[in-house]
């Protein structure tokens, strides 16, 4: 199983081609769903008893949700915007709300489990779920600029507790003070982690190890509606083929890069899940070998 930390929530978007209003979203949803397709996939969360039922059932078709708390109070709600590019995104509001005070508890069931994926919320509930679970095979640490303004020596903490950092490019600046991602990823890499992917949205990935380097492009489309979720969607993919597999071989870490930017260009396509609800395995293999097929020479 892969268990997914994460913040579930609802998310108002706005573009300048369609706004939405409180659809499902959060680091949690998006990672959790995207691993669904590979392996079973487990989520721990919190949202409120405003969360809408429709959502619940999607969750309840295709996740395990024993870490899941249903609490009274309003679910956590973020609202942003993008430009034209769709490539910035500028934050509105965070409302936390039940999120705001929540502890989390990581069920009997859970904590035994192979993978974990340490999604986007606070270094200190990050800690948190590490200390409760025995032993995963592979675990791996999202982070946001929020966190590392605000809890930079609990973030480094968590780095150095993990196999595997997902960070963008400017985290990786930003949590570096350094110009150079590659300069960055070794530095990060220096305080424990066996490897780090580095997300460059639109234009891929790179995986860095002590020993090796592997970039990757990204998925071109013609159609993108809606980025947000991407970089969770590519953990979910990651972990999910990893997880599939049985095997952290590099060759195999090399093809998890892969899935990982399939799954990050299906988000992209559509607001908050809805992409994914239609998609199959079979999509997601056809991509991936049309990937390959593309970078190959």
């Amino acid at each position: 199983m892969i268990v997914n930390l994460g913040t579930v929530g609802l998310d108002t978007t706005e573009t300048p081609f369609k706004s939405v209003s409180k659809l499902v979203g959060g680091s949690g949803t998006y990672s959790s769903i995207a691993a669904s397709f590979f392996a079973e996939s487990g989520l721990i969360g919190i949202v409120g008893d405003d969360f809408p039922e429709e959502y619940m059932n999607i969750f309840r078709d295709r996740l395990d949700l024993a870490g899941l708390v249903v609490e009274k109070g309003k679910s956590f709600h973020y609202v942003s915007s993008f430009g034209f590019d769709l490539g910035a995104r500028t934050s509105i509001a965070t409302e936390l709300n039940v999120f705001g005070g929540w502890d989390p508890v990581v069920p009997e069931e859970y904590k035994d489990a192979e993978f974990l994926y340490l999604g986007n919320v606070g270094p200190q509930q990050q800690l948190s779920v590490l200390d409760q679970v025995d032993g995963p095979r592979l675990t791996i640490a999202d982070t946001i600029e929020y966190w590392i303004n605000t809890d930079r020596e609990g973030l480094i903490e968590v780095i150095s507790r993990v196999d595997g950092m997902v960070l963008n490019d400017n985290e990786v600046r930003q949590l570096c003070q350094a110009p150079n991602i590659i300069t960055g990823a070794k530095e990060i890499l220096d305080w424990g982690p066996r490897f780090i992917v580095v997300k460059k949205g639109e234009h891929g990935a790179i995986l860095f190890t002590r020993e090796k380097v592997f970039p990757t492009c990204g998925y071109p489309l013609e159609k993108i509606t809606d980025p947000t979720g991407a970089g969770d969607c590519f953990a979910g993919g990651f972990m999910g083929h990893l997880a599939r597999s049985g095997s952290l071989d590099e060759s195999v870490m090399r093809e998890a890069v892969v899935y990982g930017n399939v799954m990050g260009s299906f988000a992209v396509e559509e607001f908050s899940i809805e992409r994914f609800l239609p998609l199959t395995i079979e999509d997601i293999e056809g991509r991936y070998n049309l990937y390959k097929s593309m970078v190959s020479f």
